[in-house]
């Protein structure tokens, strides 16, 4: 807790606070007199638990009292910290020895997650300042318009308000989930609508199917389908048809003998030349083995052999020449019709028939399959989104219900604090909490001014009772308005609720002897005309 603040520039008589565990007060004088430095001191003890608007104010204070540091000292575990802020690096705090030496510098960002952690707050994604200056009313803040106490500032979104009230309850779980699932869905809770979505036809899937494989089939026809049916099937007329299946004829024969002719090309060239024997040297070796034999008539008979070879090597040339030049006349015939056929433009016409129509088909089949596989896509798309619907929809009614119940919690607490503050002789504020998380705050059928500022306190005791508030503050202009018989109980309450609670108050005398006794017990600070925070009032004339 907070348990000290210093400033040298202070009037000698207090220029060092000390505060208690319960309730704080900065006690004004009897008249009511302004302009002596209460709400100014309410905005330092805000800037020692991290706030900045005292950087605004100091900047008036400079000119009349010059530049100052102010010195805070926070108890955590029975250890004491010690840190200071100064105007000239408004984005920093020091951590300080207890005679003010500088230890370290922190980041304010640093400093305020100290802080939070040590309070012990666990909310999660909660900052420091967004869970404390809710509950710091002090005059001239943009949280002091009593009408809608949920609100950091003038026109914050309600939804905001609301995600923070969840947020501090420990239901960001919720929040997470949904935002997740807003993401993924592309659309805000606020517009989202549970749309049935027409079914993909899947029977169109099974009729692409069926003809996908038709036209595969149809496809493997005409690679195969022969010259006769192709020109059929592609419309050459009869005359046509004749004329090619004649020149196919003439070609097929000419190949035919072609074919026959270099096949008997082909055999006898495989058929070695009989080569030339040195049948002398054979026959001696036979000697050597045989002494007794007669060679000569071997010698005869190898030589009548000799020249019936030397008769086919001759009668096979011959025959290679012969067939060789048949064989070209049958290759010239055959480009002649060849070539017929190519300028007739039957041919090609045929071939690019064939070819489009292989195409056509083909094209076809590949847009089926990809229409087909769009069709599985969106099927798939249709079903992740309809799952993500029902779990965004199951998500919603989860913080439905537990928007729900907050709400009962909270205007439970409200009602106890109502019955204490007012004997149970009014009716309690009520908190709404729409499904749109629009919220609402309001006493039915009392709107006076001294019910709606009495009704921002109760919503500020009640959250401060069931959630990890550090601490309040309450300003004078808040609680002046509060009637003599329930600001006596506030006070009370105050004192009771086991967290530091900062006020200002003026006009004691005006207020019940429980409750003067109160706060003259509670004043850790006294001001008055003569007897200003700094010392002097620079707000008034000079006599």
């Amino acid at each position: 807790m907070l348990v000290e603040i210093r400033c040298d520039s202070f009037a000698a008589a207090h220029r060092t606070i000390t505060f208690g565990a319960g309730l704080n007060t900065v006690l004004g004088s009897a008249g009511g007199t302004n302009a002596i430095g209460k709400s100014t001191f309410l905005w330092m003890i805000d800037y020692a638990f991290g706030g900045e608007e005292y950087n605004r104010i100091w900047k008036e204070i400079v000119p009349h009292i010059g530049k100052h540091p102010v010195f805070f000292t926070f108890l955590f575990d029975e250890e004491l910290h010690y840190f200071y802020r100064s105007l000239e690096d408004p984005r920093s705090v020091c951590r300080c020895t207890k005679n003010g030496k500088l230890i370290e510098k922190l980041t304010l960002d640093k400093y305020r997650k100290w802080l939070l952690e040590s309070y012990r707050v666990t909310c999660a994604d909660i900052e420091f300042r967004e869970l404390t200056g809710r509950f710091d009313r002090i005059y001239g803040g943009e949280n002091v318009y009593e009408k809608t106490p949920y609100y950091i500032r003038p026109r914050e979104p309600e939804e905001k308000a609301t995600d923070f009230l969840i947020r501090l309850s420990g239901g960001n779980d919720i929040l997470k989930a949904i935002a997740a699932a807003e993401e993924k869905l592309g659309i805000s809770a606020a517009d989202f609508v549970e749309k049935k979505q027409k079914p993909v036809d899947l029977s169109k899937l099974k009729e692409n199917e069926k003809t996908i494989a038709s036209l595969k089939e149809r496809l493997e026809q005409l690679s195969e389908q022969e010259e006769e049916a192709q020109l059929a099937f592609f419309g050459f007329d009869t005359e046509t048809n004749d004329r090619i299946n004649r020149l196919r004829k003439d070609l097929q024969t000419l190949v035919r003998r072609r074919n026959r002719l270099q096949s008997q090309v082909n055999a006898i060239a495989q058929v070695e030349p009989y080569a030339e024997a040195y049948m002398e040297g054979e026959f001696a070796e036979l000697q050597r083995f045989f002494p007794t034999a007669e060679i000569k008539p071997f010698e005869q008979i190898e030589g009548f052999h000799k020249k019936i070879r030397q008769i086919l090597n001759e009668e096979a040339a011959e025959e290679i020449k012969r067939l060789s030049a048949v064989i070209s006349q049958c290759d010239a015939e055959i480009a002649r019709l060849k070539q017929e056929v190519q300028k007739s433009g039957y041919a090609r016409e045929m071939s690019a028939r064939a070819l489009a129509q292989c195409v056509s088909v083909a094209k076809k089949i590949d847009e089926l399959t990809a229409e087909n596989e769009e069709l599985l896509r969106q099927k798939e798309l249709q079903d992740a989104r309809a799952k993500a619907q029902e779990e965004f929809k199951e998500l919603l009614e989860r913080q439905k219900t537990y928007i729900a119940e907050l709400e009962i919690t909270v205007n439970r607490k409200i009602a106890e604090i109502n019955r204490t503050v007012t004997g149970g002789t009014e009716t309690p504020p009520h908190l709404r909490i729409f499904d749109t998380k629009e919220i609402r705050y309001k006493t039915e059928g009392n709107t006076s001014e001294g019910t709606a500022f009495k009704s921002m306190v109760i919503y500020d005791l009640a959250l401060a009772t069931l959630y990890p508030i550090p601490f309040l503050i309450h300003d004078s202009n808040i609680i002046k308005r509060i009637a003599d018989d329930r600001l006596e109980h506030i006070l009370k309450y105050y004192q009771a609720l086991g967290k530091q609670v900062f006020i200002a108050f003026d006009r004691a005398d005006s207020v019940t002897p429980a409750s003067k006794k109160i706060l003259e017990e509670t004043a850790v600070l006294t001001l008055n005309d003569g007897n200003e925070l700094y010392g002097k009032s620079w707000s008034k004339k000079k006599a």
